[in-house]
């Protein structure tokens, strides 16, 4: 039973080193520079981070307002603010502050999405790009459904 056990425990930590969690690419100094080995990394290379994303109830009606939380994963030596601009909102829904920042001591950020009355119906793919003072952007995306009121 503990072979098994430790058997699926590194199988699944192996899946996380090679899968990733989550989708979205790399930015930060580190980001622009390939790294030197190629063995599966738990966590971010140096000078480098990754977005995280509303993963679920990312569902809306229109006239509602919701609030979701943008999350960062840093990589060792990377302490930067970063600036996120949110692209490919449906037509109606509005979001608050404009351009919401993780500050270099902070996990995330809260950001209000508001839905107009007539909010556009549908699902729409949000684009998430997190701009560093230096070195590249990371980019990450997840779907924002919008029903009927």
């Amino acid at each position: 039973m503990k072979q098994f056990l430790a058997a699926s425990l590194i199988g699944a930590l192996a899946s996380v080193g090679l899968v990733g969690c989550g989708s979205g690419s790399a930015g930060g100094p580190g980001a622009t520079k390939p790294r030197d080995d190629n063995t599966p990394h738990l966590s971010n290379a140096d000078q480098t981070f990754t977005l995280s994303v509303p993963s679920i109830q990312n569902r809306m009606k229109q006239g509602d307002t919701n609030q979701y939380t943008f999350g960062i994963s840093r990589g060792k030596n990377f302490d930067q603010d970063v600036t996120l601009k949110i692209e490919g909102l449906p037509k109606g829904v509005t979001i608050e502050p404009e351009q919401p920042t993780i500050k270099h001591s902070e996990k995330e950020v809260k950001v209000t999405f508001k839905a107009a009355n007539d909010a556009a119906l549908g699902e729409s793919t949000i684009k998430v790009t997190g701009h560093p003072a230096t070195g590249a952007d990371a980019t990450n995306q997840f779907t924002l459904h919008i029903d009927k009121k």
